[in-house]
């Protein structure tokens, strides 16, 4: 019968094979850096008006929501807002947005926008109407951290990323 001269160096490699494993494990089970609840605020001018606007935009591994709120310059009183969301695909430095519902702000009993938001799956008469104005699907460019999200994209086809809303850098909300 054979003996075994070193049983601790046996039980130590088979345990950092163990925790090796397990922290790899670990790692592949972890978020992207670009999931997770980002913002982006900046001022719009119509005439004599400013509106503050604010983008909060949800991203996981698979799947996105986007909520752009709009009011009025030193008002709580919400103007408008437009929803999208659908599912993500990611490769590389590329994100895929393909949409399958908007949403609009619910009214209250005076007819006024709250901030809560009512979602119309595709193939609805509201989603619809306002897949005449919006891509059903894009492509953009990200760069991401745990502070920040810059996303590039041409939502309204137009063959640029120079337009208002496509060129933005997120802050982790």
């Amino acid at each position: 019968m054979k003996t075994i001269k070193h049983p601790f160096k046996i039980i130590y490699i088979s345990l950092l094979l163990s925790v090796l494993l397990l922290m790899a494990s670990c790692e592949k089970n972890k978020d992207p850096l670009y999931a997770g609840t980002w913002e982006y605020k900046t001022k719009i001018y119509a005439g004599d008006l400013t509106f503050n606007t604010t983008r909060t935009l949800i991203l996981t591994k698979n799947t996105y929501e986007e909520v752009y709120l709009i009011q009025l310059d030193n008002s709580t009183t919400i103007s408008a807002i437009l929803g999208t969301r659908g599912n993500l695909t990611v490769k590389g430095n590329k994100m895929t947005f393909n949409m399958n519902a908007v949403g609009e702000c619910i009214k209250d009993t005076e007819n006024k926008c709250t901030a809560d938001v009512e979602w119309f799956d595709k193939g609805s008469p509201t989603y619809n109407d306002y897949i005449q104005y919006i891509r059903e699907s894009y492509t953009a460019e990200f760069a991401a951290d745990e502070n920040y999200l810059w996303l590039v994209r041409d939502m309204n086809n137009d063959g640029d990323t120079e337009d208002a809303g496509e060129d933005i850098e997120y802050t982790r909300k």
